[in-house]
């Protein structure tokens, strides 16, 4: 193996791995202020509390089938 092929060849890796490393960092910015624009506007953390923001109609959360049963129950 010559000397540039072996230059050529660790370019290559080099290339791949940055951008593998910046698709990541785009991909975890995404996620995260996907997270933060549902959970940090209200400061809504838990379950409890997205039940009772929903309720509130502070978010539009889907009504699943538990947010059925407790609103029933207290009824």
């Amino acid at each position: 193996m010559t000397f540039c092929t072996f230059l050529i060849r660790t370019f290559c890796i080099f290339l791949v791995l940055a951008c593998v490393a910046g698709l990541s960092g785009v991909l975890i910015g995404h996620v995260w202020n996907r997270y933060a624009d549902q959970n940090g506007l209200l400061g809504v953390s838990g379950i409890y509390e997205r039940i009772l923001a929903a309720r509130a109609s502070f978010v539009s959360a889907p009504r699943d089938h538990s947010v059925r049963k407790a609103s029933a129950i207290e009824e």
